[in-house]
């Protein structure tokens, strides 16, 4: 059975350097960028052209697919009704499956792919709580860099998520029979959508 390997990075921070350093520890040769708006204010070392640039400098080749895999959306059927993003509905959408298709693609042609955000901790980020599972859902393993010396295993995310929102312990009662895992990590999926979606209002302010 083909085994598909995949990791994320945040750029937080970090300079080029550094941030090369890291993909280089990791023997990258992909980077796939997913942020909704791949520029930054605050570090425009990672604005678009010019981590391009930067990344290919290292024959590392860049891949924006924020347009497709992005958290912001323009659709207007994949909202709550309170404003906020529905990844669930997101993972439904066409031109989403699509970018899932060329991520699997690349992976499958021997790329070391590193799906790229902006947010540090994935745990915090979309590319666990909206890509990763759809990733995972096509046999894609994913690990997420957190430095040179660590990385975290979404199943290991994904044990955090439920202990997170309390549903690791629930007791069973006659009438409340016990969860499955894989309902009580869906719950969880949903309320960490819930905390970390964006929102109509953060584009208003």
């Amino acid at each position: 059975m083909e085994i598909l390997r995949c990791v994320t990075i945040g750029h937080s921070t970090n300079t080029i350097a550094t941030y090369t350093a890291l993909l280089t520890a990791y023997m990258i040769d992909s980077i796939i960028d997913v942020r909704s708006t791949p520029y930054s204010r605050f570090n425009p070392q990672f604005n678009r052209e010019t981590l391009k640039t930067d990344l290919e400098l290292e024959d590392i080749t860049y891949l924006f697919l924020g347009d497709r895999l992005g958290a912001r959306r323009e659709e207007p059927e994949v909202y709550f009704p309170d404003g906020i993003v529905n990844f669930e509905k997101v993972r439904e959408l066409t031109v989403f499956k699509e970018g899932i298709d060329q991520v699997v693609d690349m992976i499958r042609s021997s790329h070391k792919v590193a799906l790229m955000c902006a947010e540090k901790e994935p745990f915090d980020c979309h590319r666990f709580v909206l890509i990763a599972p759809a990733l995972t859902s096509r046999g894609v393993r994913i690990e997420h860099i957190l430095s040179v010396e660590e990385t975290v295993t979404q199943q290991s995310l994904e044990d955090r998520l439920i202990k997170k929102y309390n549903l690791d312990n629930l007791q069973a009662s006659l009438f409340n029979p016990p969860k499955s895992r894989d309902a009580r990590l869906q719950e969880a999926y949903v309320l960490r959508n819930r905390d970390i979606g964006y929102s109509k209002e953060e584009k208003k302010s």
